[in-house]
């Protein structure tokens, strides 16, 4: 068994109001039960929704988690959100560099790289979301590296520890079904390999790395057959409290057993 705790992240993306999040986390608690304790479990709910999250899983192990943030300092930035301003209201993870914000306002890695810098100067830890790109289908690892360069600029060895990195291709989000499970492992394997080679084997064996896209109960288990990858991350899924406590319990049972 990896000394890495497993992860799990659900991003609820642009749903559930005030109370569908409260209601969810009376329902996920109970139901997630002991599994919370194996799995770090992180909730990323909307702006709107984040103090009611937050005060709901207060005696819980849950930690609550943000779906963005701006890297500009100061307050003059209407409509944003600072890295400060998400530790205030009980944020420790940030997501970073969806695909849907990369579609909808074409971010990119050098931008998504000073949003790390400063969450992490505000002490938030970033979960980086990476993948190739629906036109790089055949040409995942050299999309990779050449991605994980721009992101991880200015990161030092000391951080790697406190960030986690999602393996999801653009082509899965949405989709069907997931990335078959040879190519979720061979995509954390080489997101893995680049750290080892940038900060060292033992670094690298810190690094979470987990898969999101698509991600149901039903191909939890066979998604995380590679002891590359520490968990799993849903959006639809994840807004479910039955379906996303079943996600957290496989993930503790399948590393358990590996």
């Amino acid at each position: 068994m990896s000394e890495r705790k497993p992860f799990a992240v659900a991003n609820w993306k642009m749903a559930m109001t005030i109370s569908e999040s409260r209601r969810f986390a009376r329902q996920f608690v109970p139901q997630v039960g002991s599994a919370a304790q194996a799995v770090d479990v992180v909730l990323c709910p909307p702006y709107t929704a984040l103090h009611a999250v937050a005060q709901a899983v207060a005696a819980t192990p849950i930690e609550l988690g943000a779906q963005n943030v701006s890297a500009a300092a100061g307050r003059a930035h209407t409509g944003e959100i600072s890295a400060h301003l998400l530790a205030d209201v009980g944020c420790r993870w940030v997501l970073l560099g969806h695909w849907e914000i990369r579609r909808r306002i074409g971010e990119r890695d050098v931008a998504v790289n000073r949003k790390a810098l400063a969450a992490l100067e505000a002490g938030l830890r970033p979960i980086f979301l990476i993948g190739e790109g629906a036109d790089q289908r055949h040409q995942a690892t050299t999309a990779l590296h050449q991605r994980l360069p721009l992101l991880f600029a200015g990161i030092d060895a000391g951080d790697i520890a406190d960030t986690v990195v999602v393996y999801e291709p653009e082509w899965t989000i949405g989709a069907d079904q997931p990335a078959s499970p040879d190519r979720v492992a061979a995509g954390c394997r080489a997101i893995r390999r680049w750290i080892a080679q940038t900060y060292g084997t033992a670094t690298a064996e810190g690094l979470r790395t987990i898969y999101g896209g698509s991600v149901t109960p039903a191909h939890a288990r066979s998604l995380l057959a590679s002891p590359h990858v520490d968990g799993l991350g849903a959006g639809r899924q994840g807004r479910d409290p039955q379906a996303f406590a079943e996600i957290v319990r496989l993930i503790a049972q399948t590393k358990e057993e590996m």
